[in-house]
């Protein structure tokens, strides 16, 4: 501090202080109040914005319109018809509602829907300022939408008009127009709308449906329901399928407590009242619940509905509960208006069914085999909503429809197999040391892969998937079934003949359309796109992969065409002669668990079977039938129930229901001016014979010709000569020589590759091998002289590639051997012969010496005449080396001394 000199000074620094203060302080003021003005003014700014935001919101708010106000929104399911147009298949809600008036509502039912839903409905005007502060609270805590705080009046304008998603904009227009509905319709007039509304899950809208749906109440009865059923029927909207008391019992039970509960709290009922209710059961509540066919006279595809609700509606689905039950949905979808009528028709009409047990049932799925889509389901035979369906839950082993799966699939993918690649059905073991066993005990040797898949035996199929695990492993023959929607984790041998189970029609009939769309398959889908009430529009898709090569499925459906055309396929149903279709049959039979729990006699076992299939397809569609005995709610300890409803294993006859609906469903849904499947250029085409697999020759017997297809590169380009006509040996010539008294026989022939020569004399009428020899000739030897000897010489064949030889027509040669007598007349002959030769040499020259000039004439022609003899000499030597041997050729007209005639076999 600094020293003042005086007082006046000191009064002086004072003042010059507190002027500064003030300026500052006035600073200060100033900030403080710009920046308020500011927050003002922002404030000001976002309450005008939001005001004119909600007021926007508001304007583009619905009007009220009673109509909708009091009538259930249904969800319309559509598929398409013939022409490809869109059709309602289904609606939920409409078809099955009875409107109640709210004094034929009873009071207990009023007070317990208010007690649950909105204890203020009597005191608020359309939204409840507590609840809403309570709602704030929970919202800032655990997020927006986290609690709602909607009274009746909004649940009213949110089933009529708004989508249940949580939004804000939905919030304000469903506070506003609550407001207005409380402003123009009293509390009765409300909540009789509503209670006309609600959805209650099967099918049903509205307390008056409801109570006819579980209790069997009609309108006139409603005074009559207990303060139970009334609990219950309050409860159950808030998420109807999971409070389902038919589905879900143990869920409806605490619910409806719960509303007890809520009842006592609003002083509507005393606990004891509730402890009482409490006590009642969910099976005493419904025990007068009519049977789903009583339920509604008006015709609806209920599998349709059913499926669309079981796949797509529900928590983390494409639907929410709450959007379902809201309605007001256009469901459009791939069902087939034809198609599925045509399923429902089949499984309807018993006579299909005929001289079977009560408990005979069967499902259905037919797919698009381009897209996946869903044409028609058929769950069961007279099916009611909310049934099992067997045509989309598995359970069922699959029957030899796996070889194309598990065998055959993956040794054309992997292994590049033709069609015509050779298996053997002969005797072979699991690797457990199992044997394997075809359904006739027998064994029918060597034959093509195609030939052992349209007959389908089980021995080839089996050993086709163990030569493919073991040099491919097992992990690309899973990959490859899990392509197809199998969904296995490991492998055993047996899945080749189909006992993997698990699997539904929609499965296989998704997993062979595959098969006949090139390789690419489909997820099954029936979900095409959802138009809100709102009017907005969502479209979905769905999984699409390659399965396998496209030489796989052509491969593949080429050889499942031979089941249904081919006499030896096992297609059992009416022919589909001229349609482009494959398939595949499948059975299952019993094991000894069940031929024990069921009482089952080794005869019965033995013929039975405990599963039928037919999968098949064809360009457009792909479809699969199962056909079986249900044993659902059958007691097999108890005889009466066994005798009254049914037994277990299908005779041969049964068994073949599965191929005739198979076979009436092609009729009536495919043309016949489909066509084929287009071959793809990684296939190659070949005409080949059944036993060598070589490309036939032209000698090949039509009946021996199958075609093959193989994959690209890898086709066969040699020849066959399994058939090929050997040529047989020219210019066979039989030599006698007298010096050691044989027979040489000499021949010519062609090209020599991979030919010998088989030489034979006959002996007793019969020809019997000599030798074998790769030469053009061979020497006999020890004949008698004065026999005659036949020799035959054929050209032998030998293929080493085909394993098998041809044998030409024989050349034969016959030859005299000259006797004793012959050769001593001959030793004469010759010596005469050289005399009188003598003789007129000495002539000639003695005439020649008399008279040359006279005789040069005559002594020319002697020399002319003499060298014609010798030149038929010389010509004769050709064929005999001396005077003491003989000759036979083939171009000799008769067997005589020396000489022998040579035939062929075709002459004769």
């Amino acid at each position: 501090m600094a020293d003042y000199t005086s007082r006046q000074e000191r009064r002086k620094a004072m003042q010059n202080n507190k002027g500064k203060n003030k300026k500052n302080n006035k600073k200060k003021k100033s900030l403080f109040k710009r920046i308020l003005l500011t927050l003002v003014l922002v404030v000001l700014f976002m309450a005008l914005a939001g005001s004119i935001a909600v007021a926007i919101i508001i304007h583009n708010a619905p009007t009220l319109d009673e109509s909708k106000l009091k009538i259930a929104s249904t969800n319309e399911i559509y598929g398409v018809n013939e022409n490809g147009k869109n059709v309602v298949l289904a609606t939920t809600g409409s078809q099955n509602r009875i409107y109640a008036p709210i004094d034929k509502i009873p009071q207990v039912v009023k007070d317990a829907v208010v007690s649950v839903e909105d204890a203020r409905f009597y005191h608020h005007f359309g939204i409840d300022p507590v609840r809403i502060g309570g709602s704030v609270v929970a919202n800032v805590k655990n997020g927006f939408g986290s609690q709602g705080a909607s009274t009746i009046d909004q649940q009213l304008i949110k089933l009529s008009y708004l989508t249940p998603k949580k939004t804000l904009t939905r919030k304000i227009q469903e506070a506003y127009l609550a407001v207005k509905l409380d402003r123009e319709y009293t509390k009765d007039q409300i909540l009789e709308m509503y209670l006309n509304k609600i959805n209650y899950n099967e099918g049903a809208y509205g307390v008056a449906t409801a109570a006819k749906t579980y209790f069997g109440l009609s309108l006139n009865q409603l005074n009559d329901i207990s303060l139970a059923q009334a609990a219950m029927l309050a409860g159950i909207p808030n998420l109807p399928a999971y409070y389902d008391p038919i589905t879900h019992p143990d869920n409806a039970k605490k619910r409806r407590d719960l509303v007890l509960d809520m009842m006592v709290k609003n002083h509507k009922i005393t606990q004891a009242q509730a402890d009482k209710a409490k006590k009642v059961t969910i099976k005493e509540m419904l025990k007068n619940r009519p049977k789903g066919n009583e339920k509604t006279n008006q015709k609806q595809d209920y599998e349709v509905i059913d499926y669309i609700k079981d796949k797509y509606v529900g928590k983390g689905k494409e639907i929410s509960d709450k959007t379902w039950a809201q309605g007001g949905l256009k469901i459009y979808t791939t069902f087939s208006e034809l198609a599925q009528n045509k399923v429902t028709e089949l499984l309807n009409d018993d006579s299909n069914f005929a001289n079977t047990k009560k408990n005979m049932q069967a499902g259905i799925a037919i797919v698009d085999t381009k897209t996946g889509g869903i044409l028609a389901l058929g769950g069961r035979r007279h099916y009611n909503p909310t049934d099992y369906s067997f045509a989309t839950h598995g359970g069922n082993q699959i029957g030899s429809t796996a070889k194309p799966i598990f065998a055959y699939g993956p040794a054309i993918e992997y292994m590049k197999w033709p069609t015509t690649q050779m298996t053997d059905d002969s005797p072979l073991k699991y690797s457990s040391g199992q044997d394997i066993h075809d359904w006739d005990g027998r064994y029918l040797g060597k034959m093509t892969i195609e030939r052992a898949l349209y007959m389908s035996r089980n021995v080839p199929a089996v050993r086709t998937l163990q030569e493919v695990s073991d040099q491919e492993g097992d992990k690309k023959i899973i990959d490859f079934a899990n392509k197809l929607g199998m969904g296995i984790k490991s492998l055993n041998e047996s899945y080749a003949i189909g006992s993997y189970s698990g699997v539904s029609p929609l499965q296989m009939a998704t997993a062979y359309a595959a098969f006949g769309n090139g390789g690419i398959y489909n997820e099954a889908h029936a979900l095409k796109s959802i138009v809100y009430p709102d009017g907005r529009k969502v479209s979905f898709d769905h999984d699409q992969h390659p399965a396998m090569k496209d030489y796989t499925a052509f491969m593949i459906t080429q050889m499942l065409k031979q089941v249904i055309s081919n006499p030896e396929g096992t297609y059992g149903g009416p022919s589909l002669a001229g349609y482009t279709v494959a398939g595949k049959s499948g059975s299952s039979n019993a094991g000894p668990e069940l031929q024990k729990q069921y009482n089952i006699s080794d005869s019965d076992l033995n013929s039975g079977y405990l599963d039928s299939w037919f999968d098949a397809y064809t360009p457009d569609i792909s479809l699969s039938v199962w056909n079986g005995y249900d044993l659902g709610g059958v007691d097999p300890n108890s005889s009466s129930d066994m005798q009254k409803d049914g037994v277990l294993l299908l005779t041969p006859a049964e068994k073949h229901i599965s191929n005739v609906l198979a076979g009436k469903l092609i009729l009536a849904l495919a043309s016949r001016s489909t066509p084929d499947w287009k071959q793809p250029s990684s296939v190659a085409k070949v005409s080949v014979e059944k036993d060598t697999g070589l490309v036939a020759s032209s000698n090949t017997p039509s009946s021996d010709i199958i075609t093959g297809y193989y994959v690209k590169g890898t086709e066969p380009t040699k020849q066959s000569t399994k058939y090929q006509k050997i040529d047989a040996p020219t210019s066979l010539k039989a030599t006698y020589n007298e010096d050691d008294q044989s027979v040489t026989l000499t021949w010519k022939y062609g090209k020599t590759s991979n030919i010998s020569f088989e030489v034979s004399q006959k002996f007793n009428g019969d020809y019997q091998t000599l030798d074998n020899t790769d030469d053009k000739s061979i020497t006999v030897h020890h004949l008698e002289p004065g026999q005659t000897y036949d020799f035959s010489v054929k050209a032998i064949y030998t293929d080493s590639d085909e394993a098998n030889t041809k044998e030409s027509d024989a050349a034969t040669v016959t030859i005299k051997i000259p006797s004793d007598d012959d050769l001593d007349a001959n030793k004469e002959d010759s010596d005469t012969h050289s005399s009188d030769s003598q003789n007129d040499n000495n002539n000639q020259q003695q005439n020649n010496n008399d008279n040359s000039d006279q005789n040069s004439g005559d002594q020319q022609n002697n020399n002319d005449k003499d060298q014609g003899n010798n030149q038929g000499d010389n010509d004769s030597d050709q064929s005999q080396p001396d005077q003491n041997s003989s000759s036979s050729d083939d171009n000799s007209n008769a067997p005589a001394n020396g000489h022998s005639q040579q035939q062929n076999s075709d002459d004769h």
